[in-house]
């Protein structure tokens, strides 16, 4: 299949919002997470706001850019008339999964519950976001 520059880039920019994304979940959960909760309970919120407030835009920023590349890709595939395959439809739910758990566990007020068990969400989101990656690699070179 024939690529434009244009698609290139765009595939380009999906593949380092998903790396942003996902390496931004595992730094959370495995490094970011521990370590807050070693700290005294005074300096928890403080920690875990800074963390917020420079890890947000990250993500959301990943988050955007996955939509809208995305996008393009979904309406390159029906413009050219190949169509959308089963696989890339699971894909594309799961994904929206992933940002909708992501989104929950970053906003500032509500999803306490989600909140409360943010390891397990943010390890579902891991797991969640390996198997988009397989469905990704499925799609393209199955």
């Amino acid at each position: 299949m024939n690529y434009s520059i244009g698609n290139i880039i765009v595939t380009t920019v999906h593949v380092i919002s998903a790396i942003l994304a996902v390496g931004g979940v595992a730094f959370f959960r495995f490094a970011a997470l521990p370590y807050i909760e070693s700290l005294p309970e005074d300096q928890k919120q403080n920690c875990m706001q800074a963390l917020r407030t420079k890890f947000v835009p990250i993500l959301h920023g990943s988050f955007a850019m996955l939509i809208l590349t995305g996008i393009h890709h979904i309406t390159r595939l029906i413009r050219t008339g190949v169509g959308i395959p089963e696989m890339l439809i699971v894909k594309i739910v799961l994904a929206l999964v992933i940002i909708f758990i992501g989104v929950a566990l970053t906003m500032k007020t509500g999803f306490e519950g989600m909140k409360a068990k943010r390891k397990t969400f943010l390890t579902l989101n891991l797991i969640l976001a390996a198997v988009v990656v397989l469905l990704g690699i499925w799609v393209t070179h199955g």
